[in-house]
């Protein structure tokens, strides 16, 4: 099963529950949900409920990174624990298998997204992401898509995994005006989503962690020129004397190399703190917040500027 790792190992779980201990049932699936999501390697899960006249058990789909996780996952004593308390609700023996994928071809690309839904907007949720995955199928490049719904309604978290076969056709789809539209259409039906991209090479300026999208690269470039301007500037004029003690690239390397460690360790962390409403604006962000922000950074570049002026009149 090894060789087939690099893509995931999918868990599929059939269990024919006792009608009458269905809410039961459902609430032990709930903490093995829980319980799985904090497993090393877990990509995924997702649960579907009988459906009267077509499916007459629930089918449980589980994804980890290797076969090595999901048999630590499988070996867990809690899930034995719950499965043992699960068997006494099921109206047959539950069945169980697994499959392997192999790896993708080198230069396909995936993103991830999660949304949190509001409270009585799941159905019109669901029926966005019908159309915004059609709509996304017709992009080029598109390799496939997997959807898995929260089965926690205390955390109605639903995650979506867009594959292309190269970077370019996924930041297309990604950039698109028709993306953009069923984007604003959905608004109204969730109070955030997340999204995890590739790095820019901007993140440790940022407060950025796994389970948090960075903001757009080209938010971020502006927050470090408008960081970096003044700090160039100021030490440019403080260590004047060494463009007359060395030569000039032994110089400038010296006013890099202080330059950079103050914005790494003093302005940046500060800096990126107070500008984060403009870096990832929330959802329900008006014009006032984006403007906000563009008062700041010009304010900081017009000053630094106009300063500079000034000491060299």
């Amino acid at each position: 099963m090894n060789a087939l790792d690099t893509a995931g190992v999918t868990g599929i779980v059939w269990r024919r529950v006792h009608p009458e201990r269905e809410a039961e049932a459902e609430e032990i699936m709930k903490e093995l949900m829980l319980l799985s999501r904090a497993q090393p390697g877990y990509l995924g899960s997702e649960v579907f409920p009988p459906v009267p006249g077509v499916q007459d058990a629930y089918v449980v789909l589980y994804r980890f990174s290797t076969s090595e996780h999901i048999r630590d996952w499988l070996g867990c004593p809690h899930r034995a624990a719950l499965l043992r308390q699960m068997d006494a609700l099921l109206a047959e023996p539950s069945r169980e298998f697994f499959v392997a994928h192999r790896g993708r071809a080198p230069g396909t690309a995936s993103t991830v997204l999660a949304y949190h839904i509001y409270e009585g907007s799941e159905a019109a949720f669901h029926a966005w992401r019908i159309r915004i995955l059609e709509a996304c199928r017709q992009s080029p490049g598109f390799l496939g898509a997997e959807a898995f719904d929260a089965v926690d309604a205390d955390h109605p978290e639903i995650i979506i995994v867009l594959r292309f076969d190269n970077r370019a056709n996924l930041d297309a789809w990604m950039q698109s005006d028709a993306r953009a539209g069923f984007m604003r259409e959905v608004r109204p039906l969730i109070h955030e989503y997340r999204i995890r991209r590739q790095g820019t090479g901007f993140e440790g300026w940022f407060d950025i962690s796994a389970q948090q999208h960075p903001p757009a690269p080209w938010r971020q470039g502006l927050i470090v020129l408008t960081a970096l301007f003044p700090i160039i500037m100021l030490l440019r004029t403080l260590l004047s004397p060494l463009f007359h003690l060395f030569p000039m690239p032994v110089a400038f390397l010296i006013l890099l190399t202080v330059d950079i460690a103050v914005l790494t360790y003093l302005v940046m962390p500060r800096f990126s703190r107070l500008m984060a409403f403009w870096l990832k604006p929330k959802l329900n962000a008006t014009w006032r917040t984006e403007l906000s922000g563009w008062l700041i950074i010009l304010s900081v570049i017009t000053s630094t500027l106009t300063i500079s002026l000034l000491a060299h009149i």
